[in-house]
């Protein structure tokens, strides 16, 4: 079915306790988009726990079998993930929180898991060369505390998975560190670095063409060893044989034709996608007015929708946008995508 909304990415907030170099989230840059808000606009005007549960409702019967994916900044930062995720338990709303997963956050998760018992989904980034003998870099270290905190509460996640992003330096590595999480029962979702084609793709701060991945034998090589040793990675061999093929940053998704990814910023606004936030569709519509009252999607939002992707849209190799599109073709199921049901 078309124009049914499958994968929900939440910014839930654009407060971070991290200020990292590649986030053109959590804070101001001097070529942004005159037309863009300021830091100052979403810090005052964040989306408060009402307008978060009025539009899951909406969302759960526009679909109900929609999935959200809860980014911020930082989701752990705003005192209300608990309530969220209580709602989302109670409704049967599946969820994944994206988490720095960072010290800092510890208490948060700690609070969370007291008043929910257990977290049906945590998403958390962990970087390739953990498993190299490069000690000395700070995001190995930080990868490596943090292995070691979802390791300590991995007995009340359901579904525990590492967001792993691959760049032309860390090739070699994808399959042993696949192998690592996979004796962790950690699940993996593979990424390639995406880049900042213009301004207007706000979410990352990456231009550096050097850093993308070609499709070519040596990365081949470290799929087809994950592939024979049947390691743990979402969806398998023929999700992955396509995400290389677009691994350049240049796949069109379409979604002015089929609507099967919505993203919200931190204002409660509609973005084109997650890297770009666009003119037109976020001044127009809030998250929870793009539907009718039968659960449909407005036929105005798409017009909005369509005018900025084709003004905007530069291409990408969003994971997300490629897994809705095949959810909203029959081309796979939930069950797929997490393990849940399985550890059940």
């Amino acid at each position: 079915m078309k124009d049914k909304i499958q994968i929900i990415s939440w910014l839930l907030t654009r407060r971070c306790n991290l200020k990292c170099s590649y986030c053109a989230i959590v804070r101001n840059y001097k070529d942004k988009p005159n037309e863009y808000p300021d830091m100052k606009h979403y810090h005052k005007n964040e989306m408060n726990t009402e307008f978060i549960i009025d539009t899951l409702n909406k969302l759960k019967k526009h679909n109900k079998d929609h999935f959200n994916l809860f980014y911020g900044g930082e989701p752990s930062m705003r005192s209300d993930l608990p309530e969220i995720i209580q709602h989302c338990h109670r409704h049967g709303i599946k969820y994944t929180i994206i988490s720095n997963n960072t010290d800092e956050m510890e208490p948060a998760l700690e609070h969370l898991l007291s008043i929910t018992d257990y977290i049906e989904g945590y998403t958390f980034s962990i970087d390739p060369l953990i498993v190299s003998d490069d000690n000395d870099n700070d995001r190995v270290r930080k990868s490596k505390q943090g292995l070691e905190r979802v390791l300590k509460y991995k007995s009340s996640i359901m579904d525990l998975v590492a967001e792993v992003t691959i760049d032309n330096r860390n090739i070699e590595y994808i399959a042993p560190l696949v192998r690592e999480m996979t004796n962790h029962g950690i699940c993996s979702d593979l990424t390639f670095i995406d880049i900042s084609h213009s301004p207007y793709y706000d979410f990352s701060n990456v231009s550096d063409k050097e850093l993308l991945v070609e499709d070519s034998k040596k990365l081949r090589d470290q799929f087809e060893q994950i592939y024979n040793e049947k390691l743990n990675i979402h969806l398998g061999r023929s999700f992955y044989d396509k995400v290389i093929e677009d691994c350049n940053s240049s796949m069109k998704c379409g979604i002015d034709k089929d609507y099967h990814n919505m993203t919200i910023d931190a204002d409660g606004s509609v973005r084109l996608c997650l890297r770009i936030r666009s003119i037109n569709t976020p001044g127009a519509f809030k998250a929870n007015e793009i539907f009718m009252a039968d659960g449909s999607i407005r036929k105005d939002f798409k017009q909005f929708i369509k005018r900025d992707y084709d003004s905007y849209c530069r291409g990408c190799n969003w994971t997300c946008m490629q897994i809705s599109s095949m959810y909203s073709k029959n081309q796979i199921s939930f069950d797929d995508v997490t393990h849940i049901e399985k550890r059940r």
